[in-house]
């Protein structure tokens, strides 16, 4: 088995930068994704450029803050504040367009890639987002122009990147998150089940040291400092 622990949300706040920088320094955090929209954006560049260890991706953002594009050229992601809607918003009502998707990612691409100094190494969406049929194809667009890998959630999901070329792990676990799956004993136990089966395993966590703005911003803010 090959073990992949991505930690979401880097730059989303000083907080989640630190923690996951702290997570793959002292614990088994291998990978990240960095939001390109996000309050620590910047610092999470200057992060990812002291740890060269760490490999950085682009988390990429339909659900949160405003777009890098103009939104008159992204008109079905945002809504008539000129922000992204909230996830329960976009699930329910969204009707976002894959071409204007894409042309966010891109820009949210190329924010991160310049503020690490290198290539983003994968790609995910923030709140899994790409289930929804025009993300998932903007997704899939960009994973293959950048050939950058993808997370994908489903058999189908990836049976279909794979057929285009795109890299993408065997499986994708969620369980290390919420009360109740966020201690050592099921930490442990979670991992000798995926070592039973085999191949490239992606273990998705959220480490941060929660801070104001994170207690703030999100739903998921306290837990996070018991991940770390």
């Amino acid at each position: 088995m090959k073990l992949i622990v991505n930690a979401d949300d880097f730059g989303y706040t000083p907080g989640v930068t630190s923690g996951i920088v702290r997570a793959h320094q002292k614990g088994i955090v291998s990978a990240t994704t960095m939001m390109a929209n996000a309050p620590d954006t910047e610092g999470a560049g200057r992060a990812a450029r002291a740890t060269r260890s760490l490999d950085v991706g682009a988390h990429l953002v339909a659900t949160y803050g405003k777009p890098l594009s103009p939104t008159d050229k992204v008109r079905s992601l945002v809504g008539e504040d000129g922000r992204f809607p909230r996830v329960s918003d976009l699930l329910r009502t969204g009707r976002p367009k894959a071409d204007e998707a894409l042309l966010e990612y891109r820009a949210q691409y190329r924010r991160v890639r310049e503020l690490i100094g290198r290539e983003p190494t994968h790609l995910d969406t923030h709140h899994w987002v790409h289930d929804m049929p025009a993300l998932e194809e903007a997704l899939l667009a960009l994973a293959k122009e950048t050939g950058a890998a993808a997370r994908t959630h489903d058999g189908r999901q990836r049976a279909r990147f794979r057929d285009a070329g795109v890299r993408t792990p065997d499986r994708f676990v969620r369980e290390f998150q919420h009360t109740g799956a966020i201690h050592l004993d099921a930490l442990l136990d979670l991992l000798e089940r995926l070592a039973e089966e085999g191949g490239v395993i992606e273990l998705m966590c959220h480490p941060a040291d929660p801070d104001a703005a994170l207690l703030k911003g999100s739903t998921y803010a306290e837990d996070r400092g018991i991940e770390l």
